[in-house]
């Protein structure tokens, strides 16, 4: 019976985590060597902690997402034309990230 309680409180404590912290994921594209969204270039964004961004490579070009910043150090790797990849964002502050292929490519991501 205390293993029963010990992994329902355990689920269900999974599960209150998981909505209070948000799950939703944001969609930025990369395509003429700009991070965009909904088509229109951005260079900023602000999420929720716990929230994820899924980058979708819409260029006819490879792209590396990746970010050096302190509490939100990641590389996606190379991504193909027409392949996503998704971060998540933990922790509060700010990232910024880049793509190594192309370093004018910048992307400031505010994790409230």
């Amino acid at each position: 019976m205390k293993r029963f309680l010990s992994y329902s409180c355990a689920f269900i404590f999974t599960l209150f985590t998981s909505h209070a912290y948000g799950s939703k994921s944001h969609t930025i594209g990369q395509k003429g060597k700009i991070f965009n969204q909904e088509g229109n270039k951005v260079t900023e964004i602000k999420i929720k902690k716990g929230e994820s961004i899924t980058f979708v490579n819409d260029d006819n070009t490879p792209h590396n997402v990746f970010s050096m910043t302190k509490d939100h150090k990641f590389n996606l790797k190379i991504q193909q034309p027409n392949s996503k990849s998704s971060q998540t964002f933990d922790k509060p502050g700010e990232a910024i990230v880049r793509c190594a292929i192309h370093p004018k490519m910048k992307l400031k991501v505010i994790v409230e």
